[in-house]
């Protein structure tokens, strides 16, 4: 049901819309671990999820890369916001539709945004403004 929480490889997620069998990132279990990946899916309670959404300030305050799942069409507000040692975040989603504000705010300064070819423009144009430096590269 909507709020079912689990934990997967550190990662928390809840459930965002029971009928949808939709599912959210929301946190961590472990602000220093060195990897997080946004799963997929994730199995809630014996019903599997579609992780749709990275939470607001889901991974604020991380310090290592973080890879995206296929299916997020959300990144919320202040979601890696001052993530000071996050070089690598790898979006593998191509439904891609909305970055909150100020969501890359104080993550590294030579951080590469990793986002398929396919959606190369319109996700650059998502992700301009965010709270980077101008330096962070998306490609």
């Amino acid at each position: 049901k909507t709020g079912d929480t689990i934990t997967v490889k550190g990662v928390t997620y809840r459930v965002t819309n029971a009928e949808a069998k939709t599912a959210e990132a929301y946190g961590v279990v472990n602000k220093s671990q060195k990897h997080i990946e946004v799963a997929a899916t994730v199995k809630i309670k014996g019903n599997t999820c579609k992780v749709t959404a990275i939470a607001d300030q889901a991974f604020a305050g991380m310090k290592k890369a973080t890879k995206a799942g296929k299916n997020v069409s959300k990144i919320g507000k202040k979601a890696f916001n001052g993530d000071g040692k996050l070089k690598s975040i790898t979006v593998k989603s191509r439904k891609l539709k909305t970055v909150g504000k100020l969501a890359l705010k104080g993550i590294n300064k030579k951080a590469v945004i990793r986002i398929p070819k396919s959606k190369k423009k319109a996700y650059r144009k998502l992700f301009k403004g965010k709270g980077q430096k101008k330096s962070v590269i998306v490609k």
